[in-house]
C-alpha cells in the first residue's frame, strides 16, 4: 500500500472513531423533556373547597343491606382542626353513628378523598375505609368509598339540598 492511501485509511479510522466517540457523548447529554414549558408556575386553586361544602342528598350501595340503594344526608364544612387544615370535614349520616369523613381537595382538580370512620360506641362493627369525591358542576359530587378489609369499592353519588 503506498504511503498516501495508508495515511487517508489512518486518518479515514480516526475521523470514525471520533464521531463514534462524540455520539456517545451526545447521547449521555440530558435533553430537555418533550412537551409544555419548564417551571411552570401553578397558583394555589381557588373556591375548589366551595365545591363541596355544604348539605347533600347522598345516594350509596351497599350489597350486605337489602334495602339498598340506601340513602341518607352528607354534611361537608372546611376543617380548621391541626390535623387535617386547608382540608374538609364530612359528616355522613349512618345508623348507630355519624361517620366522619377528613381529607383534602386535590390540587387544582375537584377531588376529595380521604378516609371515614365511625364511632365505636354503638355499633358492633362500625365502618372505616377511604373514599373518593369528586365535584362535578357545584351541584352533584359522584365516587366511591372502600371498607376496610374490602376488596372492591361501592358507588356513592349526591345533589346539593
Amino acid at each position: 500500500m503506498s504511503g498516501l492511501r495508508r495515511a487517508f485509511l489512518v486518518l479515514a479510522l480516526a475521523g470514525g472513531a471520533a464521531s463514534a466517540v462524540h455520539g456517545d457523548v451526545q447521547g449521555q447529554v440530558a435533553r430537555p423533556p418533550a412537551g409544555g414549558q419548564l417551571d411552570r408556575f401553578l397558583a394555589p386553586p381557588a373556591g375548589l373547597e366551595q365545591d363541596f361544602v355544604g348539605t347533600w342528598n347522598l345516594t350509596w350501595d351497599d350489597p350486605g343491606d337489602p334495602n339498598c340503594p340506601c340513602r341518607g344526608t352528607l354534611t361537608i364544612q372546611v376543617d380548621q382542626g391541626a390535623d387535617n387544615a386547608g382540608g374538609l370535614k364530612g359528616y355522613w349520616a349512618l345508623k348507630g353513628g355519624d361517620a366522619v369523613l377528613t381529607g383534602a381537595v386535590a390540587f387544582d382538580n375537584n377531588l376529595w378523598a380521604g378516609r371515614f370512620a365511625q364511632p365505636d360506641e354503638g355499633v358492633d362493627f362500625p365502618l372505616r375505609g377511604h373514599f373518593r369525591l369528586e365535584a362535578r358542576g357545584g351541584s352533584e359530587l359522584t365516587g366511591s368509598y372502600q371498607r376496610d378489609g374490602r376488596a372492591i369499592p361501592l358507588r356513592w353519588s349526591a345533589t346539593r339540598r
